[in-house]
């Protein structure tokens, strides 16, 4: 073989622009044991692995297992929206509960209790001004 021809297909396959017969011809034909080209060649024909017999089968399982598993998931991501939906309107449209009403009786019952709890006299009315008076609250300050 001629020496130009290999070195043209030694560049061509460093540029990876040759083909497998190209690759094919320089692996089977190159002789001089010393040289890089044939040291590469030897150690890229060394560890070239052949696929399996069933590998195409392998794959377009391992496709549509996770074309499933993805169906799935969305199955379950849209029953899990409606859920929430569901769970919005049913907060936002509950109907109120019903206040439990105490009698006038028990209403006066439990004011009594509350102002047995205060003392009357604890507060000193002659000693002290009323800033601000309502129906609800009397404030005071000292002289």
């Amino acid at each position: 073989m001629e020496k130009g021809i290999f070195k043209d297909l030694m560049k061509k396959y460093a540029a990876g622009h040759s083909t497998l017969e190209e690759e094919a011809f320089l692996i089977k034909n190159s002789t001089d044991k010393k040289s890089l080209e044939t040291q590469w060649l030897r150690y890229v024909n060394g560890k070239k692995k052949i696929p399996a017999a069933d590998l195409n089968a392998k794959v377009l399982e391992a496709i549509n297992k996770k074309e499933k598993k993805s169906q799935s998931r969305k199955l379950v991501a849209g029953f899990m929206s409606i859920a929430a939906s569901l769970l919005l309107l049913l907060i936002f449209f509950r109907p109120e509960p019903i206040p439990e009403t105490k009698s006038l009786a028990e209403k006066e019952a439990l004011l009594k209790k509350a102002l047995a709890m205060f003392d009357n006299n604890s507060i000193n009315k002659k000693n002290k001004k009323v800033l601000y008076e309502d129906d609800l609250i009397i404030i005071y300050s000292s002289k």
